[in-house]
C-alpha cells in the first residue's frame, strides 16, 4: 500500500467518525427536546390539578351559599307578592260600599230621566232644523212641545246633576284618603323596575356559568386537566358575580317589603 493510499484511508475513517458523532449529537438534542416537552406538559397538568384542588373547596362552599341565598330571595319575593296583593285588595275596598251606592243612584236617576231629556233635546234639534228651512209653522209647533217639557227637563237635569256631583265628591275624597297608599305603591313600582333590570343581568351571568360548567364537564371527559381548570375558574368567577347580584336583589326586595309595610300602614280604617 502506498503512503497516499494509507492517508486516504485514514481520512475516510476520520470523516466517518465525524459523521457518526454529528448524528449522535442530533439524536441527543431531539431526545432532550422531547423530554423537555414532556416535562412542560407534566408541569402544566400538575399545575391544573393543583388549581382544581385549591379551588374545589371554595367552589363548593360558594355553590352552597348561592343556593341558600337564592332560597332566601325567593321566599322574600313570595312574601312581597302576597303582601302587595293584599294591599291592593284592601285599597280597592276603601269606600267601596259608598262609591257603589252613589254610582248606582247616579245611574238610576240618569236612566229614569233619559227618555224625557232625550225627547226635550230632540225637539230642540227638530225646531232648529225647521227654522233653517224656514218652516216656521213646524218650528212653532215643535217649540210649543219642547217648552211644555222645559220645567220637567230642568228639574230632571238638576236631579241628575245632584247625584253626579255627590259621586264625584265622594271619589275625590276617597282619592285623597288613599293617596299616601298609592305613593308607597309607586315606590314599589320603581323598585320593581330595578329588580327586573337586575334579574336580566343575573340571567346573563347564570347562562355564562352554565356554559363554563358544560365546558368543565367536557374537559373532564376528555381527560384535559388544563381546560377543566380554566373552565372551573370561569364558572367560579361567574358564581361570584351571581352572589353579588343575588345580594343586590335581596336588598331591593327588602326595600319593597318596607314600602309595602308603609302602604299597609297608610290604609284608611
Amino acid at each position: 500500500m502506498s503512503i497516499h493510499s494509507g492517508q486516504a484511508a485514514e481520512r475516510g475513517r476520520l470523516g466517518g467518525g465525524h459523521r457518526w458523532r454529528g448524528l449522535a449529537g442530533l439524536i441527543l438534542v431531539i431526545s432532550l427536546l422531547t423530554s423537555t416537552g414532556r416535562v412542560h406538559a407534566a408541569t402544566d397538568w400538575d399545575a391544573a390539578l393543583d388549581t382544581i384542588n385549591d379551588l374545589y373547596s371554595n367552589y363548593s362552599a360558594l355553590q352552597t351559599t348561592l343556593k341558600n341565598d337564592s332560597s332566601k330571595l325567593q321566599q322574600l319575593r313570595k312574601q312581597n307578592t302576597a303582601a302587595q296583593k293584599s294591599v291592593k285588595t284592601r285599597l280597592q275596598a276603601v269606600d267601596r260600599a259608598l262609591l257603589d251606592r252613589l254610582q248606582n243612584e247616579a245611574d238610576t236617576i240618569r236612566k229614569k230621566h233619559a227618555p224625557l231629556l232625550d225627547q226635550y233635546t230632540t225637539l230642540g234639534k227638530q225646531a232648529a232644523a225647521a227654522r233653517k228651512v224656514k218652516d216656521l209653522k213646524a218650528a212653532a209647533l215643535l217649540d210649543l212641545k219642547r217648552n211644555r217639557l222645559k220645567a220637567s227637563a230642568t228639574a230632571a237635569r238638576a236631579d241628575v246633576k245632584v247625584k253626579a256631583d255627590a259621586l264625584a265628591a265622594a271619589r275625590k275624597q276617597t282619592a285623597a284618603r288613599i293617596k299616601p297608599v298609592k305613593d308607597a305603591l309607586a315606590t314599589v313600582s320603581e323598585l320593581k323596575k330595578q329588580i327586573t333590570s337586575s334579574n336580566k343581568t343575573l340571567s346573563t351571568a347564570q347562562k355564562a356559568r352554565s356554559e363554563a360548567d358544560k365546558g368543565y364537564n367536557a374537559a373532564v371527559k376528555q381527560g384535559n386537566a388544563v381546560a377543566a381548570a380554566a373552565e372551573m375558574k370561569a364558572s367560579y368567577s361567574q358564581m361570584a358575580s351571581i352572589q353579588t347580584l343575588q345580594q343586590t336583589l335581596y336588598t331591593l326586595e327588602q326595600k319593597v317589603a318596607q314600602a309595602l309595610r308603609t302602604a299597609e300602614s297608610k290604609l284608611p280604617n
